[in-house]
């Protein structure tokens, strides 16, 4: 590698330090807590998350999204050491593959498990969210924890039980800005069989119904919990840091368990020096 070649990585390396600290703070935090020499890889695997997830939420044409969303299809395809985009997050990522050769179809798939959301299509069931979810969060977990060097299939049911209890948790916390541009994420097979007319959300007026519908949800990704600290004892030690951010799920769903808590329009926010705090005591402790 020539010194420009190495200056130039050191650069993208920074780009996506300073993009997963600005729009995916928590995911930053638990990658200082991973070795040194993995961070970059970790932090490049974030910040390619962070920008599918930010096409969802800049993009309103759909057909504009989903050519961004080819064009990071297409950045994954031809990744390779000799390949440059120009794009610092592309660059970093095509890095952490070759380093860690990660399995492209498990990226590709990241990209894909956008589309339908991005079309405005919900999931058409609860088996259809949490394999969304699976391919989305938990994809970023399992990948997370093979660069640190975990690629059991321990580690593999455990990002995936991960998957669903971050992923959904973030959902629901979503919840205010999506029914603000009437997006639809959670199944309409779901809230219709309890009767929930997806209009009224969209007018951003709850009911009983829609409340008790999202009690069993955050039930749901409670049990995802459980289950993936069932699973936490097959774990490598060294993957341990790529969890970390699942500290957060349990005050989340606390939080939006409060009787005064209105799902379309109070968003939960837990102080940063708290979130740090409970980052910081699961990777002292190894446990959530």
């Amino acid at each position: 590698m020539t010194p420009e070649d190495t200056k130039q990585r050191r650069l993208d390396e920074g780009a996506t330090a300073v993009l997963v600290r600005q729009r995916d703070r928590d995911r930053y935090w638990s990658a200082l807590f991973a070795p040194k020499l993995k961070r970059p890889s970790l932090l490049a695997l974030y910040a390619f998350n962070a920008e599918l997830d930010h096409i969802l939420a800049l993009v309103s044409e759909p057909m504009a999204g989903q050519i961004r969303l080819q064009w990071w299809r297409d950045a994954v395809d031809l990744a390779s050491p000799a390949t440059r985009t120009g794009n610092p997050v592309a660059d970093a990522l095509s890095v952490a593959i070759a380093q860690h050769n990660l399995p492209k179809d498990r990226l590709r798939g990241m990209v894909d498990a956008r589309v339908p959301a991005m079309f405005g299509d919900p999931p058409l069931d609860d088996r259809a969210l949490k394999a969304s979810l699976r391919q989305t969060e938990g994809a970023v977990f399992e990948l997370a924890a093979a660069i640190l060097g975990d690629r059991g299939e321990s580690a593999k049911l455990a990002a995936a039980h991960a998957g669903v209890a971050y992923g959904l948790t973030g959902t629901l916390l979503k919840l205010p800005f999506l029914a603000s541009r009437q997006k639809a994420i959670l199944p309409s097979s779901y809230l219709e069989s309890r009767g929930i007319d997806l209009a009224t959300i969209h007018r951003g007026e709850t009911s009983e119904s829609f409340g008790a519908a999202l009690a069993d949800l955050r039930g749901v990704a409670s049990r995802a919990l459980q289950q993936f600290r069932a699973t936490a004892p097959g774990l490598d030690r060294s993957a341990w840091p790529a969890f970390l951010p699942l500290t957060l799920v349990k005050p989340y769903l606390r939080a939006m368990a409060a009787p005064d808590f209105d799902p379309l329009h109070t968003v939960v926010a837990i102080s940063p020096l708290r979130r740090f705090w409970r980052i910081w005591r699961a990777a002292r402790r190894k446990t959530l």
